[in-house]
């Protein structure tokens, strides 16, 4: 699922999630199966929003069928204000906000930078949300698709998979049989 930026649809994979003045990134987590439905909320109110999506590949009938599905399951991501704040909290679909500060959002802002990479990532190969952090060989991607990327190599069965840490949201995003890129040791 796109960005929304005050209900823009931002689909340039050059542009960069920033905080915004008088408003704040928050992660917030949804009742069951609201994620579409926050997301629609959020823009009816004009609510910067974000809802990382990954497509599901499964066979119906013969035929193959490709649905996005949200990467964070019962997460959207918002740029809030405070009023704004209270809104969404009292809408219906919100089980809770995590807390950011102005400390901590940076931090968010990259992960979801990140995000916005694999979520581009996973339209031309497999993406893989885990919710554990590996230990493994440290490595700064240098080619590809992920430059500029800092993240840990895990080899499995002739197979190369990247694990890039989001440090805020505590998941890992991974991508399997890597071949556009060239990893450095730290």
């Amino acid at each position: 699922m796109p960005l929304y930026v005050k209900s823009e649809l931002i689909e340039d994979e050059h542009y960069k999630i920033a905080g915004q003045e008088d408003c704040r990134w928050y992660p917030v987590y949804c009742h069951s199966n609201r994620e579409k439905k926050l997301l629609e909320f959020a823009v009816s109110r004009r609510i910067t929003c974000y809802l990382p999506t990954v497509d599901r590949h499964r066979m119906t009938r013969g035929h193959r069928v490709v649905t996005p599905v949200p990467m964070f399951t019962g997460y959207v991501f918002l740029c809030l204000a405070r009023q704004e704040n209270w809104a969404v909290k009292t809408s219906g679909l919100v089980a809770g906000v995590l807390n950011v500060t102005a400390e901590t959002e940076p931090m968010l802002i990259s992960d979801l930078n990140k995000v916005r990479i694999f979520e581009r990532l996973s339209r031309s190969q497999e993406v893989e949300v885990r919710s554990d952090i590996c230990e493994g060989r440290q490595v700064v991607i240098t080619q590809g698709s992920l430059k500029g990327l800092q993240g840990m190599v895990v080899k499995r069965e002739n197979r190369t998979t990247v694990i890039v840490r989001l440090e805020f949201l505590g998941f890992a995003l991974a991508t399997v049989d890597v071949h556009d890129v060239e990893l450095v040791a730290q």
